[in-house]
């Protein structure tokens, strides 16, 4: 009964669906809603390791899938219902407009959080499945954090160079969060437009040249002001701003992950080390398995929940949510103490 566990990670995604129904509040209660989230960075902080025997335990493949459906909805419902909050907010009065403002703000906080912890892990795993309807799902799931061009990105790059100098997703020894996030922000938009200039062997062609509106980049990226002209028309201005600004924090949430998850690893490759070792079950579960992330990189097409336990590498202090927390508020610290920890894994120079 091990695949139970998974079920937890229905926790967050459900809590938040259960703020938005229920607003707009006022201040005290939309402060009250953001206890779900604190209560798992705590869990994940004390939460027991993994034991890699219980693994080998797999469930049946379509509750699996269907608990990746099931967090596709809840992240179609989500954003309908933060557009339909955010309309509805009131800006009469100074008070008004201080409560709608902590809602906005609380709004940021849970759906951003969502955004990066769910519906973005659930995108990445179905992006890599074999099916067209899956891979499209996946797609549609990035559109909601305006970040559609990951997935050209993380295919045709990350994969092939991750633990590698020449990959833009892993970060480099003692860089800092600050410096990764502005690398990585240009650098995949940058790489993805790249790539499908490259595709279409538009190189040498004129700018202009018809084939460009093949680009993938380029629908990404004319669906995603379709999108925001749309919320703007039905949902108002108070709508777009919140939508742009729980994107902001998921892709910034995701671009977390991606940074301790492969920190201070180009070597990575030559010692086979691909990434940091998660030993967190809440990490584990709360995320369908993305913590695997070693195996995954080893067979990428493999879902998540199949991916095996490995310990090839080094050892991440906390799980994901504390980590997260962590590289954000001391990120000095974080950089000291995995500095210490590589020692033992990738040779000196």
């Amino acid at each position: 009964m091990q695949h139970l566990k998974y079920l937890l990670s229905l926790f967050f995604p459900l809590s938040v669906v259960g703020f938005l129904y229920t607003g707009p509040h006022d201040i005290l209660t939309a402060l009250i809603w953001t206890t779900p989230l604190w209560a798992l960075i705590i869990f994940d902080w004390l939460s027991p390791n993994i034991n890699p025997n219980e693994r080998k335990t797999q469930g049946p493949s379509w509750f699996y899938d269907s608990l990746l459906y099931l967090l596709c909805f809840l992240q179609f419902l989500i954003i309908s219902l933060l557009l339909i909050d955010a309309s509805q907010l009131q800006w009469n009065s100074i008070n008004d407009q201080f409560t709608s403002i902590i809602n906005l703000i609380v709004m940021r906080i849970l759906v951003g959080t969502s955004s990066g912890s769910s519906a973005i892990i659930v995108a990445h795993e179905l992006i890599h499945r074999s099916s067209k309807v899956q891979r499209l799902l996946g797609q549609l799931l990035l559109y909601t954090v305006c970040y559609e061009h990951f997935r050209i990105t993380h295919l045709r790059e990350h994969h092939l160079r991750v633990a590698t100098a020449e990959d833009i997703s892993t970060a480099r020894i003692d860089e800092s969060f600050k410096t990764y996030w502005k690398r990585v922000t240009i650098g995949h938009f940058k790489y993805a437009w790249n790539s499908e200039i490259s595709r279409l062997k538009l190189q040498s062609t004129p700018k202009y040249h018809y084939k460009m509106l093949k680009n993938l980049v380029l629908q990404g990226v004319i669906v995603e002001i379709v999108m925001l002209v749309l919320i703007a028309t039905f949902f108002g201005w108070a709508a777009v701003i919140v939508f742009i600004y729980q994107a902001f924090s998921a892709v910034r949430l995701l671009e977390t992950i991606n940074y301790y998850q492969h920190w201070g690893l180009q070597q990575g490759k030559s010692v086979n080390s691909l990434a940091w070792v998660n030993q967190s079950q809440v990490t584990e579960y709360a995320l369908i398995g993305l913590p695997n992330h070693i195996e995954h990189h080893k067979n990428a097409k493999t879902p998540f929940y199949q991916t095996a336990y490995s310990s090839s590498g080094p050892i991440m202090p906390y799980g994901y949510f504390v980590s997260n927390l962590w590289v954000k508020l001391n990120n000095l610290s974080y950089k000291k103490d995995c500095t210490e920890r590589l020692k033992n894994i990738l040779p000196s120079e």
